[in-house]
């Protein structure tokens, strides 16, 4: 998202990640990596339970698709780096319109699985185009 984030503000979105690391390390996970949008600690999950996203099984975290989809990243050389807190601990991806609405909800089916930067643009652009000016 970080190559997506300038998109993302020129149509009137912003991004903002949410990890389940205390506020410190979720500072200095992001820091290391250069990372052009506000991070979050959620350390209890309360974010993740609220909407939805609840533990997955081995073959989620540990499966074929998401060993494709690190392999995939690091091709483009983005490298996750050792696995912290929950590895069961399901991502997910949404987009919420200024309205409160929600354009895009994207439930990982593996640690890899994430939408693409088309798919959110494109979910922030028909946000930001249903939001009566």
């Amino acid at each position: 998202m970080g190559a997506a984030h300038e998109e993302i503000r020129a149509l009137g979105g912003d991004v903002v990640a949410v990890f389940q690391y205390r506020a410190e390390s979720t500072f200095h996970f992001c820091r290391k990596r250069g990372v052009p949008f506000e991070c979050l600690g959620d350390p209890d999950r309360e974010a993740y339970h609220a909407v939805g996203l609840e533990r997955g099984g081995p073959l989620e975290y540990m499966g074929p698709s998401a060993a494709v989809g690190w392999l995939k990243a690091a091709a483009h050389g983005n490298f996750g780096g050792a696995p912290k807190g929950d590895v069961a601990q399901r991502p997910g991806t949404f987009v919420v319109a200024p309205d409160g609405t929600v354009a895009l909800a994207h439930y990982n089916r593996n640690s890899a699985d994430n939408p693409s930067n088309a798919e959110l643009i494109d979910a922030v652009r028909a946000a930001a185009a249903a939001t009566p000016a």
